[in-house]
């Protein structure tokens, strides 16, 4: 019996602001889906951090896949 094995596709999560802080390890993770969780708790981490310390207004998790294409932009703003 042989068996395939496929890799999971890799998604880097940058911050961006005024200047960007770029990911260079990124994450394997098994979809977009994920990728978007992952985002999303990456921001709300953050935040966390400093509470009412910095505007996060203007601030952006980009998401990018491992051809550098950004796949997805999620906003601090939308972050609950």
């Amino acid at each position: 019996m042989i068996t395939e094995i496929t890799s999971m596709p890799r998604y880097f999560f940058h911050l961006e602001n005024a200047r960007p802080f770029r990911d260079v390890d990124g994450l394997e993770l098994p979809d977009i889906d994920a990728a978007h969780d992952e985002a999303v708790g990456l921001a709300r981490d953050i935040m966390r951090l400093e509470p009412g310390r910095r505007n996060w207004s203007k601030w952006t998790v980009s998401v990018t896949d491992g051809n550098e294409s950004r796949v997805l932009q999620i906003p601090f703003s939308d972050v609950n």
